[in-house]
């Protein structure tokens, strides 16, 4: 599509530009001309068209709250400065201690079944028994 048929009455007849002033007033919608309307749907045609290798969107009901919680997981094309921010705010931080808490968790729960399961002994209880013992007994 070139920026010839982009520019052609695309107030009027596009889907996205008609979107788009559905969400701003009346007035600030009348002041954009048909190029700035055309460079803006090309800007944002291509956040819109960008896929994802997992892309899993869960809503979740909590009491009277709805929250939406999103995996993505792609190519990275942003900007260095731009992928180290977010990660800064606290809530963020909160969360991917917690996360990685439930992952340590759940990882260390499945070996201790797999090792219940196949008869292994991975951590030997004699020997740790024994050395608690002897570290008790120096004082």
């Amino acid at each position: 599509m070139t920026n010839k048929d982009l520019q052609q009455n695309i107030s009027t007849t596009d889907p996205f530009v008609q979107k788009f002033f559905a969400r701003i007033p009346p007035y600030t919608a009348a002041t954009f001309t048909n190029p700035q309307l055309a460079e803006l749907k090309r800007v944002f045609q291509a956040r819109v068209e960008q896929k994802h290798s997992v892309d899993i969107r869960l809503s979740l009901p909590m009491f009277k709250w709805r929250f939406y919680l999103v995996y993505l997981l792609g190519k990275e094309n942003r900007q260095l400065k731009r992928v180290q921010a977010p990660v800064l705010k606290p809530a963020n931080r909160i969360l991917v201690t917690i996360s990685s808490f439930v992952l340590i968790t759940s990882l260390l729960g499945t070996l201790h079944m797999v090792n219940k399961m196949w008869g292994i002994n991975t951590v030997p209880e004699q020997a740790i028994k024994e050395s608690i013992r002897v570290l008790l007994n120096k004082d």
